[in-house]
């Protein structure tokens, strides 16, 4: 199942008038600034949501080739959690997987794990409890 939710990134104008009128530079040369920081800061999500199922999809947001360290926990307690390292050299190849950690759930998720693999084209998750989908949290640090 893939995550319907969409996330809105800032974006900087694409120009923008300097006031003639000396009295009206330094608020907006504070306001342009203030517009850079939101912008820049608002680059690195520290995370999104994700549903995961059984079925093995694709990682959402995730290019098809680069390094990237990839860390999954559920919106709740209980649910596995997973650190991994993702390699890919070419889009076209299948990438490595090196699980830097692991937890399985609890409770209702009980011995239940996550599980990365890797297609020819994406790296792709599932976890292992049949018939149920989960919400989770992913972030992804990498270089493209």
């Amino acid at each position: 199942m893939s995550n319907s939710r969409t996330m809105v990134f800032s974006t900087l104008p694409p120009n923008t008038i300097v006031p003639e009128n000396w009295d009206l530079f330094i608020p907006y040369l504070n306001r342009l600034y203030e517009d850079i920081a939101f912008t820049v800061n608002d680059k690195d999500n520290n995370f999104y949501p994700i549903s995961i199922t059984s079925t093995p999809q694709n990682i959402v947001n995730l290019a098809n080739f680069g390094a990237f360290i990839i860390c999954v926990s559920g919106e709740d307690s209980t649910l596995p959690t997973l650190t991994a390292s993702l390699c890919k050299s070419d889009f076209n190849a299948s990438g490595s997987i090196a699980v830097l950690g692991s937890q399985v759930g609890t409770g209702a998720w009980a011995g239940n794990a996550l599980t990365i693999t890797s297609t020819a084209t994406n790296f792709q998750i599932a976890h292992n409890r049949t018939g149920v989908t989960g919400n989770f949290n992913i972030r992804i640090i990498g270089t493209q």
